[in-house]
């Protein structure tokens, strides 16, 4: 007998999770720890306010940079962190250090022949609504779910 499926299940979460996942091994040197469950109701909750796309570029940001602490979703996600990316976001060079961070961990690549789209994506950039607006549904849902 076939198990039913309760929830509808998000590609887009399993997407960054083995993004998270990859992109820590390239960055660390070692795979970050995923709690099965917990990262996936974040991630869910963080995509309700930003793309896929400029989760990513958060997450290569906070792998990159900030190597001290702990690399787990739940981190990436937390006030703090997200409190200092925007304080980040203040400087002029903050852009600039994004654009190298993503082309030293995912080097653009020239145009094939025969097809006009570049062979991989290119990073999106997140403003400061983005950053506000998933940092306080995070914190709203994380206080009513624990």
């Amino acid at each position: 007998m076939p198990k039913k499926q309760t929830k509808s299940t998000n590609p887009d979460i399993y997407r960054f999770i083995d993004f998270f996942v990859k992109t820590g091994e390239k960055i660390l040197g070692k795979k970050p720890s995923v709690v099965r469950g917990k990262d996936g109701k974040l991630v869910s909750y963080a995509l309700r306010r930003i793309s896929v796309g400029k989760l990513e570029t958060l997450a290569v940001w906070f792998l990159a940079r900030k190597k001290k602490l702990q690399p787990c979703i739940g981190t990436m996600l937390s006030t703090r962190v997200l409190e200092e990316l925007t304080r980040e976001m203040n400087k002029s060079a903050f852009w600039k250090e994004i654009d190298q961070l993503m082309d030293v961990y995912y080097p653009r690549t020239a145009l094939s022949p025969d097809i006009s789209l570049p062979a991989t994506r290119m990073w999106q950039p997140f403003t400061h609504a983005d950053i506000t607006s998933m940092k306080e549904d995070v914190a709203r849902i994380m206080r009513k779910s624990y």
